[in-house]
Protein backbone atom coordinates (compact mmCIF):
# COMPACT_ATOMS: atom_id res chain seq x y z
CA UNK A 1 0.00 0.00 0.00
CA UNK A 2 3.01 2.45 0.71
CA UNK A 3 4.14 2.21 -2.92
CA UNK A 4 0.34 3.29 -4.31
CA UNK A 5 0.11 5.63 -2.00
CA UNK A 6 3.63 7.33 -2.60
CA UNK A 7 2.45 7.29 -6.15
CA UNK A 8 -0.73 8.74 -5.58
CA UNK A 9 1.01 11.75 -4.00
CA UNK A 10 3.61 12.32 -6.08
CA UNK A 11 1.29 12.40 -8.68
CA UNK A 12 -0.81 15.26 -7.15
CA UNK A 13 2.39 17.11 -6.40
CA UNK A 14 3.23 17.08 -10.32
CA UNK A 15 0.00 18.27 -10.92
CA UNK A 16 -0.38 21.02 -8.33
CA UNK A 17 3.36 22.27 -9.78
CA UNK A 18 2.26 21.84 -13.12
CA UNK A 19 -0.93 23.82 -12.51
CA UNK A 20 0.84 26.37 -10.79
CA UNK A 21 2.99 26.97 -13.53
CA UNK A 22 0.55 27.56 -16.10
CA UNK A 23 -1.39 29.88 -13.61
CA UNK A 24 2.17 31.80 -13.59
CA UNK A 25 1.72 31.10 -17.35
CA UNK A 26 -1.29 33.30 -17.78
CA UNK A 27 -0.30 36.23 -15.13
CA UNK A 28 2.53 36.54 -17.36
CA UNK A 29 0.70 36.86 -20.63
CA UNK A 30 -1.71 38.59 -18.82
CA UNK A 31 0.43 41.10 -17.53
CA UNK A 32 2.64 41.71 -20.99
CA UNK A 33 -0.99 42.17 -22.56
CA UNK A 34 -1.50 44.98 -19.61
CA UNK A 35 1.92 46.85 -19.93
CA UNK A 36 2.03 46.65 -23.95
CA UNK A 37 2.20 50.30 -24.91
CA UNK A 38 -1.26 51.81 -26.72
CA UNK A 39 -1.33 52.91 -30.18
CA UNK A 40 -3.24 56.00 -30.71
CA UNK A 41 -4.08 58.73 -33.59
CA UNK A 42 -5.58 61.31 -32.59
CA UNK A 43 -7.39 63.82 -34.84
CA UNK A 44 -8.07 67.63 -34.60
CA UNK A 45 -9.62 70.24 -37.24
CA UNK A 46 -6.63 73.04 -37.22
CA UNK A 47 -8.98 75.76 -38.29
CA UNK A 48 -12.14 75.27 -36.15
CA UNK A 49 -12.46 77.96 -33.35
CA UNK A 50 -12.34 75.08 -30.86
CA UNK A 51 -9.03 73.79 -31.60
CA UNK A 52 -7.92 77.13 -31.75
CA UNK A 53 -9.01 77.34 -27.81
CA UNK A 54 -7.95 73.95 -27.09
CA UNK A 55 -4.85 73.63 -29.27
CA UNK A 56 -2.37 73.44 -26.04
CA UNK A 57 -4.90 71.06 -23.76
CA UNK A 58 -4.83 68.90 -27.51
CA UNK A 59 -0.86 68.98 -26.46
CA UNK A 60 -0.68 68.18 -23.43
CA UNK A 61 -3.18 65.41 -23.93
CA UNK A 62 -0.30 63.56 -26.37
CA UNK A 63 2.14 64.08 -23.80
CA UNK A 64 -0.21 63.06 -20.72
CA UNK A 65 -0.82 59.49 -22.55
CA UNK A 66 2.97 59.48 -23.79
CA UNK A 67 4.13 59.48 -20.18
CA UNK A 68 1.44 56.62 -19.33
CA UNK A 69 3.58 54.42 -22.13
CA UNK A 70 1.03 55.16 -24.90
CA UNK A 71 2.27 55.82 -28.56
CA UNK A 72 -0.02 58.77 -29.31
CA UNK A 73 0.21 60.54 -32.29
CA UNK A 74 -1.85 64.05 -33.39
CA UNK A 75 -2.48 64.27 -37.22
CA UNK A 76 -4.48 67.26 -38.30
CA UNK A 77 -7.15 67.95 -40.87
CA UNK A 78 -6.18 69.82 -44.48
CA UNK A 79 -9.69 69.35 -46.17
CA UNK A 80 -13.12 68.28 -46.10
CA UNK A 81 -12.98 64.23 -45.21
CA UNK A 82 -9.65 64.35 -43.98
CA UNK A 83 -10.80 62.82 -41.14
CA UNK A 84 -12.30 59.78 -42.43
CA UNK A 85 -8.96 59.15 -44.47
CA UNK A 86 -6.84 59.49 -41.59
CA UNK A 87 -9.51 56.79 -39.58
CA UNK A 88 -9.44 54.38 -42.56
CA UNK A 89 -4.85 54.88 -42.22
CA UNK A 90 -5.47 54.13 -38.66
CA UNK A 91 -7.33 51.03 -39.08
CA UNK A 92 -4.87 49.78 -41.54
CA UNK A 93 -2.16 50.10 -39.73
CA UNK A 94 -3.80 48.76 -36.67
CA UNK A 95 -3.79 51.71 -34.78
CA UNK A 96 -5.71 50.30 -31.16
CA UNK A 97 -7.82 53.36 -30.70
CA UNK A 98 -8.36 56.83 -32.78
CA UNK A 99 -9.68 59.86 -30.50
CA UNK A 100 -11.99 62.43 -32.22
CA UNK A 101 -11.38 65.44 -31.44
CA UNK A 102 -14.97 67.84 -31.86
CA UNK A 103 -18.16 67.16 -31.85
CA UNK A 104 -20.65 64.59 -33.02
CA UNK A 105 -20.43 65.48 -36.62
CA UNK A 106 -16.50 64.17 -36.92
CA UNK A 107 -17.34 61.34 -34.71
CA UNK A 108 -19.92 60.36 -37.58
CA UNK A 109 -17.48 61.08 -40.17
CA UNK A 110 -15.21 58.76 -38.12
CA UNK A 111 -16.83 56.44 -37.36
CA UNK A 112 -17.29 55.05 -40.90
CA UNK A 113 -13.90 53.38 -41.04
CA UNK A 114 -13.97 52.15 -37.66
CA UNK A 115 -16.84 50.36 -38.33
CA UNK A 116 -16.61 46.14 -38.51
CA UNK A 117 -12.70 46.76 -36.89
CA UNK A 118 -10.85 46.44 -34.04
CA UNK A 119 -9.92 50.12 -33.84
CA UNK A 120 -11.66 52.07 -30.83
CA UNK A 121 -13.23 55.17 -30.74
CA UNK A 122 -12.65 57.88 -27.95
CA UNK A 123 -13.41 61.29 -27.72
CA UNK A 124 -11.98 65.14 -26.51
CA UNK A 125 -15.54 66.80 -26.74
CA UNK A 126 -15.29 70.17 -28.02
CA UNK A 127 -18.22 70.26 -30.40
CA UNK A 128 -21.48 72.29 -30.27
CA UNK A 129 -23.68 70.13 -28.30
CA UNK A 130 -21.19 66.71 -27.52
CA UNK A 131 -23.76 64.55 -27.88
CA UNK A 132 -22.08 61.26 -27.54
CA UNK A 133 -20.05 62.67 -24.32
CA UNK A 134 -23.15 63.52 -22.40
CA UNK A 135 -24.66 60.85 -23.14
CA UNK A 136 -21.82 58.45 -21.71
CA UNK A 137 -20.67 60.86 -18.72
CA UNK A 138 -17.58 61.38 -21.10
CA UNK A 139 -16.35 64.97 -18.99
CA UNK A 140 -16.53 68.15 -21.83
CA UNK A 141 -13.10 69.30 -20.18
CA UNK A 142 -10.23 68.08 -21.59
CA UNK A 143 -8.58 66.91 -18.34
CA UNK A 144 -11.28 63.91 -17.83
CA UNK A 145 -11.47 63.13 -21.03
CA UNK A 146 -8.24 62.23 -21.38
CA UNK A 147 -8.70 60.12 -17.98
CA UNK A 148 -11.51 57.92 -19.64
CA UNK A 149 -8.92 56.80 -22.45
CA UNK A 150 -6.64 55.61 -19.55
CA UNK A 151 -9.05 54.23 -17.10
CA UNK A 152 -12.33 54.07 -18.87
CA UNK A 153 -13.80 50.64 -20.46
CA UNK A 154 -13.82 49.49 -23.89
CA UNK A 155 -17.85 48.10 -25.26
CA UNK A 156 -18.99 46.95 -28.18
CA UNK A 157 -21.86 48.71 -29.83
CA UNK A 158 -24.30 48.84 -32.53
CA UNK A 159 -24.45 51.04 -34.99
CA UNK A 160 -27.13 52.21 -37.20
CA UNK A 161 -27.21 52.62 -40.86
CA UNK A 162 -29.08 54.13 -43.91
CA UNK A 163 -27.50 53.68 -47.34
CA UNK A 164 -24.04 53.55 -47.00
CA UNK A 165 -24.14 55.85 -44.08
CA UNK A 166 -23.46 54.59 -40.47
CA UNK A 167 -25.14 56.80 -37.44
CA UNK A 168 -23.79 56.58 -33.68
CA UNK A 169 -26.39 58.60 -31.91
CA UNK A 170 -30.07 59.05 -34.39
CA UNK A 171 -31.53 59.92 -37.80
CA UNK A 172 -34.49 62.37 -38.51
CA UNK A 173 -36.80 62.94 -40.44
CA UNK A 174 -38.79 66.41 -40.56
CA UNK A 175 -39.35 68.81 -38.17
CA UNK A 176 -35.72 68.12 -36.27
CA UNK A 177 -34.16 68.20 -39.89
CA UNK A 178 -35.30 71.34 -40.70
CA UNK A 179 -34.14 72.73 -37.82
CA UNK A 180 -30.78 71.15 -37.96
CA UNK A 181 -30.78 72.19 -41.92
CA UNK A 182 -31.81 76.09 -40.25
CA UNK A 183 -29.47 75.95 -37.85
CA UNK A 184 -26.13 75.26 -40.08
CA UNK A 185 -27.66 78.14 -42.49
CA UNK A 186 -27.67 80.50 -39.36
CA UNK A 187 -24.65 79.99 -37.98
CA UNK A 188 -26.27 79.63 -34.80
CA UNK A 189 -24.25 76.34 -33.56
CA UNK A 190 -21.87 78.20 -31.33
CA UNK A 191 -25.15 79.23 -28.96
CA UNK A 192 -25.21 75.31 -28.49
CA UNK A 193 -28.24 74.00 -27.30
CA UNK A 194 -29.76 77.27 -27.19
CA UNK A 195 -29.41 78.10 -30.68
CA UNK A 196 -31.02 74.82 -31.34
CA UNK A 197 -34.04 75.15 -29.11
CA UNK A 198 -34.09 78.81 -30.55
CA UNK A 199 -34.68 77.62 -33.88
CA UNK A 200 -36.62 74.97 -33.37
CA UNK A 201 -39.07 76.94 -30.90
CA UNK A 202 -38.94 79.26 -34.06
CA UNK A 203 -39.61 76.80 -36.94
CA UNK A 204 -41.40 74.04 -34.45
CA UNK A 205 -44.84 76.03 -34.41
CA UNK A 206 -45.86 76.16 -38.28
CA UNK A 207 -44.03 73.35 -39.70
CA UNK A 208 -45.96 71.45 -41.68
CA UNK A 209 -47.08 68.01 -40.69
CA UNK A 210 -46.34 65.52 -43.33
CA UNK A 211 -47.96 61.45 -44.58
CA UNK A 212 -46.14 59.08 -44.20
CA UNK A 213 -46.33 55.35 -44.79
CA UNK A 214 -43.75 53.06 -42.59
CA UNK A 215 -42.89 50.15 -42.46
CA UNK A 216 -41.67 47.67 -39.74
CA UNK A 217 -41.54 43.86 -40.40
CA UNK A 218 -45.08 42.59 -41.62
CA UNK A 219 -46.40 45.80 -40.23
CA UNK A 220 -47.68 48.94 -41.71
CA UNK A 221 -48.41 52.72 -40.08
CA UNK A 222 -49.76 55.27 -41.68
CA UNK A 223 -50.04 58.54 -39.98
CA UNK A 224 -49.08 62.76 -40.36
CA UNK A 225 -46.13 63.29 -38.49
CA UNK A 226 -44.59 66.59 -37.39
CA UNK A 227 -41.34 64.04 -37.05
CA UNK A 228 -39.72 60.56 -37.03
CA UNK A 229 -36.40 60.11 -34.66
CA UNK A 230 -35.08 56.59 -35.24
CA UNK A 231 -32.56 56.08 -32.45
CA UNK A 232 -29.71 54.36 -31.32
CA UNK A 233 -29.11 55.78 -28.11
CA UNK A 234 -31.21 58.44 -26.10
CA UNK A 235 -29.76 61.71 -25.73
CA UNK A 236 -31.01 64.57 -28.46
CA UNK A 237 -29.59 67.53 -29.20
CA UNK A 238 -28.00 67.18 -25.21
CA UNK A 239 -31.39 68.00 -23.54
CA UNK A 240 -34.10 65.86 -24.69
CA UNK A 241 -34.96 62.18 -24.90
CA UNK A 242 -36.93 61.06 -27.87
CA UNK A 243 -35.86 57.40 -28.02
CA UNK A 244 -35.67 57.44 -23.96
CA UNK A 245 -35.55 53.45 -23.72
CA UNK A 246 -33.08 53.23 -26.00
CA UNK A 247 -29.99 50.56 -25.55
CA UNK A 248 -26.56 51.31 -27.66
CA UNK A 249 -25.83 47.45 -27.70
CA UNK A 250 -29.50 45.72 -27.66
CA UNK A 251 -29.68 45.12 -31.60
CA UNK A 252 -32.32 47.37 -32.29
CA UNK A 253 -33.36 50.24 -33.08
CA UNK A 254 -35.73 52.58 -30.98
CA UNK A 255 -38.06 54.91 -33.08
CA UNK A 256 -39.97 57.65 -32.19
CA UNK A 257 -43.09 58.85 -34.35
CA UNK A 258 -44.29 62.43 -33.32
CA UNK A 259 -47.46 62.82 -34.20
CA UNK A 260 -49.28 65.46 -36.14
CA UNK A 261 -50.49 68.59 -33.41
CA UNK A 262 -51.98 72.29 -33.47
CA UNK A 263 -50.35 74.87 -31.60
CA UNK A 264 -50.97 74.33 -28.33
CA UNK A 265 -50.59 70.56 -28.94
CA UNK A 266 -46.56 71.51 -30.11
CA UNK A 267 -45.93 73.35 -27.10
CA UNK A 268 -47.26 70.92 -24.65
CA UNK A 269 -45.30 68.22 -26.46
CA UNK A 270 -42.09 70.70 -26.28
CA UNK A 271 -42.57 71.08 -22.33
CA UNK A 272 -43.28 67.27 -21.66
CA UNK A 273 -39.96 66.02 -23.32
CA UNK A 274 -37.96 69.16 -22.25
CA UNK A 275 -39.04 68.30 -18.53
CA UNK A 276 -39.23 64.36 -19.39
CA UNK A 277 -42.61 63.62 -18.17
CA UNK A 278 -44.04 60.74 -18.31
CA UNK A 279 -46.64 61.77 -20.46
CA UNK A 280 -44.81 62.50 -23.43
CA UNK A 281 -45.91 59.32 -24.54
CA UNK A 282 -49.56 60.23 -24.94
CA UNK A 283 -48.27 62.48 -28.01
CA UNK A 284 -46.23 59.70 -29.65
CA UNK A 285 -46.16 56.36 -31.17
CA UNK A 286 -42.93 54.37 -30.14
CA UNK A 287 -41.47 51.27 -31.92
CA UNK A 288 -38.64 49.20 -31.24
CA UNK A 289 -36.90 47.12 -34.78
CA UNK A 290 -34.08 45.74 -36.19
CA UNK A 291 -35.24 47.54 -39.74
CA UNK A 292 -37.82 50.31 -41.28
CA UNK A 293 -38.61 51.50 -44.35
CA UNK A 294 -40.21 55.35 -44.52
CA UNK A 295 -42.02 56.94 -47.37
CA UNK A 296 -43.21 60.30 -47.55
CA UNK A 297 -45.46 61.90 -49.83
CA UNK A 298 -43.14 65.30 -49.79
CA UNK A 299 -39.58 65.38 -49.92
CA UNK A 300 -38.70 66.01 -46.41
CA UNK A 301 -35.75 67.14 -44.55
CA UNK A 302 -33.37 64.63 -42.95
CA UNK A 303 -30.70 64.75 -40.19
CA UNK A 304 -27.60 62.16 -39.36
CA UNK A 305 -26.33 62.34 -36.13
CA UNK A 306 -27.18 65.95 -35.89
CA UNK A 307 -25.57 67.55 -39.83
CA UNK A 308 -28.09 67.74 -42.30
CA UNK A 309 -28.19 64.60 -45.02
CA UNK A 310 -30.65 66.03 -47.88
CA UNK A 311 -34.53 64.56 -48.14
CA UNK A 312 -35.94 61.90 -48.76
CA UNK A 313 -37.90 61.01 -51.51
CA UNK A 314 -41.06 61.87 -52.62
CA UNK A 315 -43.03 58.44 -52.17
CA UNK A 316 -40.21 56.05 -53.83
CA UNK A 317 -38.32 54.94 -53.37
CA UNK A 318 -38.45 54.67 -48.81
CA UNK A 319 -35.86 55.63 -46.84
CA UNK A 320 -34.51 52.71 -45.22
CA UNK A 321 -32.98 52.04 -41.60
CA UNK A 322 -31.36 49.44 -40.30
CA UNK A 323 -29.26 48.18 -36.99
CA UNK A 324 -25.86 46.79 -37.33
CA UNK A 325 -25.23 44.88 -34.17
CA UNK A 326 -22.15 44.67 -32.46
CA UNK A 327 -20.14 47.28 -35.30
CA UNK A 328 -18.25 49.54 -33.01
CA UNK A 329 -15.51 49.61 -30.20
CA UNK A 330 -15.29 52.54 -27.98
CA UNK A 331 -14.26 53.65 -24.66
CA UNK A 332 -16.62 55.05 -22.48
CA UNK A 333 -15.91 55.85 -18.56
CA UNK A 334 -16.73 53.18 -16.19
CA UNK A 335 -19.53 54.78 -14.30
CA UNK A 336 -21.32 55.37 -17.72
CA UNK A 337 -25.27 55.40 -17.29
CA UNK A 338 -26.36 51.94 -17.14
CA UNK A 339 -29.47 52.53 -19.08
CA UNK A 340 -27.64 53.03 -22.27
CA UNK A 341 -26.58 49.67 -22.08
CA UNK A 342 -27.98 46.02 -22.26
CA UNK A 343 -25.23 43.72 -21.50
CA UNK A 344 -23.13 44.51 -18.44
Amino acid sequence: MLPLRNNVEGYLKGEKIRMQEETLEEIQIETSSLTSPTTAIVIANPTSGSYMQNKQQIEETITYLQKHGWQAELRLTKAAGDAKRIAKEAVEQHIGVVVAVGGDGTINEIIQELAHTDTALSVLPSGTVNVWARETGIPLENAGARDVLLHGRTRQIDLGQTGDRYFLLMAGIGLDGEVTRAVEKQSVKRFGVLGYLFVGTWLGLGYPSFRVVIQIGERTIRTAALQIIIGNTQLYAGAIKYTWRAKCDDGLLDVCILRKQNVFGRIAVAIDFLLRREQRRQWVQYETCKDIKIRARRRVAMQIDGDSAGNTTRSFPPVDFCVVPDTLKVIVPLNSPEGLFSKP
